[in-house]
């Protein structure tokens, strides 16, 4: 048997694991595409590991032309050919440290346990913090004097324990870029999301959508309604239809939504269709052009998409990033809805630079 034959067997294995590598970053590239804001430092990295791959390659294929020459021209014959599949075996284990490098980059962020662990370390601190402080106050009502003092100096320094943990726990959430991974992924998603509503709310023909009619005018307070539009947001959403939303002569703004907050739709706010209904949560809603749904009151039978339930392609994303995955859901709905319009923006800066509000804010 010619030492040839065994010789390109490792050939061709590290030929193809290198173009499985190849394959393996191309993938990766391809779905990252749908994030067109991907940091510039991720990229760096990934073009740099491809130009060392393509050095591998070129280092490859000039070994393989060397293995094709017979044995009698190569300098040492089999002898020489052994040193050089030797250091294909190397290019081959570089290869794969090369795969598991790429597997780990730091943009693909911590993993979903030690997220969630996270947490509920965090809950757990508060929690018992809470209970200590109102068990102690308790003794504080059955005597005065020493007690008193001591028990005001126990929570003094109890306080000082939990402030040192929660401090311990927020550099924990920041280490190994941590905290950029979870504020870059709460964007992308955000991102995500409004640009899937945007898509559903400007159909290219509103003469043919499919539409979910709901009006504001509930009879209850600002909030309330605004609650009432969210349900009939997440309806539409979940059925994919587009949101026709009815404000006018609303109690808060007789012009209607659209005088205070931008449309819900640029292209599509007629409710006319071929045909129109009433909600009754069958089948044969499909068939349906243009639905209309009642407060939520009178819902029935009651949909899926209401919370605390969340897209199931994004469920993972979700709970990986958030400890309370249907607040935030609800809150990507309440963040298109209440878009200001120009002269309220301008009205809300001038306010907060007049009361000399300054960050963080609450309330």
């Amino acid at each position: 048997m010619r030492p040839w034959a065994g010789s390109w067997r490792w050939i061709m294995l590290v030929l193809l694991a290198w173009g499985t590598l190849l394959f393996y970053i191309g993938g990766h590239l391809v779905r990252d595409s749908e994030h067109p804001e991907r940091s510039s430092r991720e990229l760096s990295k990934i073009l740099a590991k491809l130009e060392r791959l393509k050095q591998q390659n070129e280092d490859l294929r000039r070994m393989a032309e060397t293995l094709r020459l017979p044995e009698g021209q190569s300098d040492g014959g089999p002898v020489v050919s052994a040193g050089r599949l030797r250091t294909l075996e190397e290019q081959l284990i570089r290869a794969k440290e090369q795969i598991n490098s790429y597997r780990s980059l730091p943009g693909d962020g911590p993993g979903r346990n030690q997220e969630e662990l996270r947490r509920k370390i965090e809950n757990g601190v508060k929690e018992i913090w809470y209970f200590v402080r109102s068990e102690v106050k308790k003794l504080g009502h059955m005597e005065q004097g020493d007690l008193q003092k001591h028990i005001d100096t126990l929570l003094q320094e109890l306080g000082h324990q939990q402030r040192s943990i929660m401090t311990d726990l927020h550099y924990l959430s920041q280490a190994d870029g941590a905290g950029d991974w979870r504020e870059k992924e709460a964007k992308d998603l955000s991102d995500l999301v409004q640009n899937r509503i945007t898509y559903l709310q400007n159909p290219q023909d509103c003469s043919k959508a499919r539409k979910l009619v709901c009006n504001i005018n509930k009879g209850c307070g600002y909030g309330c309604q605004l609650h009432h539009v969210v349900y009939c947001f997440m309806i539409a959403y979940g059925t994919q239809r587009t949101l026709i939303l009815e404000s006018q002569n609303w109690r808060y703004a007789t012009g209607g939504w659209e005088t205070v907050f931008l449309p819900v739709s640029q292209t599509c706010t007629d409710r006319t269709g071929v045909t129109t209904g009433h909600w009754s949560g069958e089948a044969n809603d499909r068939d349906v052009q243009v639905v209309e749904l009642p407060i939520v009151d009178s819902l029935h039978p009651r949909p899926p998409y209401l919370p605390l339930a969340i897209p199931e392609d994004l469920a993972q994303r979700l709970h990986r990033l958030h400890g309370d995955p249907s607040v935030w859901w609800v809150s990507q709905f309440v963040k298109y809805l209440i878009r200001p319009q120009a002269w309220l923006e301008k009205e809300i800066q001038d306010t907060t630079a007049k009361l000399g509000f300054r960050h963080p804010i609450i309330g």
